[in-house]
């Protein structure tokens, strides 16, 4: 987390820098609105969402990620993707009262070295079945572009957002004649690119070609970085009244992402780290880990006043943003890791964000089925729900 900046200078400094970096994107969208055989260049102005995208964005209530079938895996084969989520998942998720699912795609099948390419029948063919599949459940489905790390490397270059927008293009085409109320056009899952202003004009000149294909799809547009709340609070409305913003909430990560050894490197220390926490009940935790850095970091979780109560407190700021905004916001990630984190915390800990997200009106969706953040696990071909955590989750349990 960036910290405060102090002093009448960094104050001056920072409104500079950020009234020019908003004019830098409303020049982007004046640029890309200038009509043909005319000088005049109108800029447009972000919108207030229509009534149409706030009762499609109530069809996004309680949702769930659908990781490993055909985004954030390695493997993406018939064999795979038709074995990984099956018919079975797809009627307990309806029976259990998840409404849509986030439906992660990376787009390394369909392109290569960030290359459309002309060949994919096949490609299309596997996603459509499994699309036709969990629509033919009665459940909505948030596509989203998801792509590993050397894909978004390229949107550094112009190169890589031209080839960025074609494969959107190409999406867009494909998929226009699904029912715009059931199915979402989410840009990209946490672009890391820390340019919030960058990330700004990539997805308004997106959002500009979807549009000369499709206008009648939602799109959810994503904050920059990793998309969480911070990343939202310092996003721009985009020129379009069909859209839904987004953000991913993880916080505190001391909690949700303890034992971990591919994120933060204070991580790795903490063990059993319990869920709410407070300076004492953390007393011994922090005087057993030897290295300073984590163990300061394990304490600063214990003040922060993580319960039921700050979390609701900190959502209430993604709230906020949008009706100051007049758009719908959704928080389409949250979890914390069910190998690491201790059972009866986690429930708590995500029945606290859940309860959290639907006081201000926010749908939400968890990470995810049945990975390490997972809601199920699978026994004997067979779904079984972890029962304390679909209470957390207001879910019923499957009989």
């Amino acid at each position: 987390m960036a910290g405060d900046c102090h002093g009448w200078r960094l104050a001056v400094t920072g409104i500079a820098m950020r009234n020019t970096a908003i004019l830098s994107v409303l020049l982007l969208f004046a640029s890309v609105s200038k009509q043909p055989d005319t000088q005049q260049t109108v800029v447009q102005r972000p919108q207030s969402g229509s009534a149409t995208v706030f009762r499609r964005a109530a069809t996004l209530t309680r949702g769930i990620n659908l990781s490993g079938w055909f985004g954030g895996s390695v493997e993406y084969s018939p064999k795979h993707t038709s074995a990984y989520i099956t018919l079975a998942d797809l009627r307990a998720m309806r029976a259990m009262g998840i409404q849509y699912v986030r439906f992660p795609f990376d787009p390394a099948q369909l392109t290569r070295d960030g290359v459309l390419s002309a060949d994919k029948e096949d490609v299309w063919k596997n996603i459509d079945e499994a699309l036709d599949m969990v629509q033919g459940s009665g459940l909505a489905i948030d596509f989203v572009v998801f792509p590993a790390d050397d894909y978004k490397q390229r949107l550094a270059t112009q190169a890589g957002v031209n080839q960025f927008i074609v494969l959107w293009q190409a999406l867009a085409k494909h998929f226009a004649g699904r029912d715009p109320n059931r199915f979402f056009f989410e840009l990209m899952n946490e672009p890391k690119i820390e340019n919030r202003y960058k990330w700004i004009g990539i997805e308004g000149q997106t959002l500009k070609a979807i549009r000369q294909i499709d206008t009648r799809h939602t799109v959810l547009a994503t904050g920059a970085n990793w998309d969480g709340l911070e990343d939202l609070l310092e996003a721009e409305a985009l020129p379009d009244g069909n859209v839904i913003y987004t953000f991913h909430f993880y916080e505190p990560y001391a909690f949700t992402h303890q034992g971990i050894n591919w994120a933060e490197s204070e991580l790795p220390f903490y063990k059993n780290i319990p869920y709410p926490a407070t300076p004492e009940s953390l007393a011994e935790e922090v005087k057993s880990i030897r290295d300073d850095g984590a163990r300061y970091r394990l304490y600063l979780y214990g003040a922060g006043g993580w319960n039921r109560t700050g979390i609701g407190q900190r959502l209430a700021f993604a709230a906020d943003w949008g009706r100051e905004r007049h758009v719908p916001v959704i928080c389409n990630e949250f979890g914390a890791d069910r190998e690491t984190a201790p059972a009866d915390s986690r429930a708590r800990y995500l029945e606290d964000v859940r309860i959290g997200l639907e006081q201000q009106g926010i749908g939400w969706a968890m990470w995810d089925w049945s990975g390490n953040f997972g809601l199920v696990t699978r026994k004997d071909n067979a779904v079984v729900p972890d029962a304390a955590i679909a209470h957390a989750l207001g879910l019923k349990q499957l009989r």
